[in-house]
């Protein structure tokens, strides 16, 4: 199962979590492709979407732009930024790209404990 899109410059399932809490988390992005930066908000079915990384689907406004998607509106707010090889997620309530889990130093108490655990663990439960 992938939650990478082709229209997201992202792939949650290849992310580690480092420090997680209810319905977010801050994970290490060990890929060639993390430089850059991206980021997206959303309220609802609306959201602003900034790229500026190497080979990123271009934006409506050189490197931002608005984005209406009614097939996303699941969650009320969903926050993403990523800087290298950090990534922030928030998303309320949680969604598949943003799940609930603990992760305290990347040591994950839920749902499934272990260390250095894959988004892609969280996701599947």
């Amino acid at each position: 199962m992938s939650y990478h899109t082709d229209d997201d410059a992202i792939d949650e399932s290849k992310l580690i979590l480092c420090c997680a809490l209810c319905c977010s988390n801050v994970s290490y992005y060990p890929t060639a492709d993390c430089c850059g930066c991206s980021g997206k908000v959303g309220m609802c079915c609306m959201n602003a979407e900034f790229c500026c990384k190497p080979g990123a689907p271009c934006l409506p406004c050189v490197c931002c732009g608005p984005k209406c998607d009614c097939d996303q509106c699941g969650s009320i707010c969903t926050l993403q930024a990523h800087l290298c090889c950090t990534v922030a997620s928030a998303a309320f309530p949680c969604n598949d790209e943003v799940p609930i889990a603990v992760t305290i130093a990347g040591v994950t108490l839920y749902p499934k404990c272990g260390v250095c655990v894959p988004m892609k663990e969280v996701m599947k439960r």
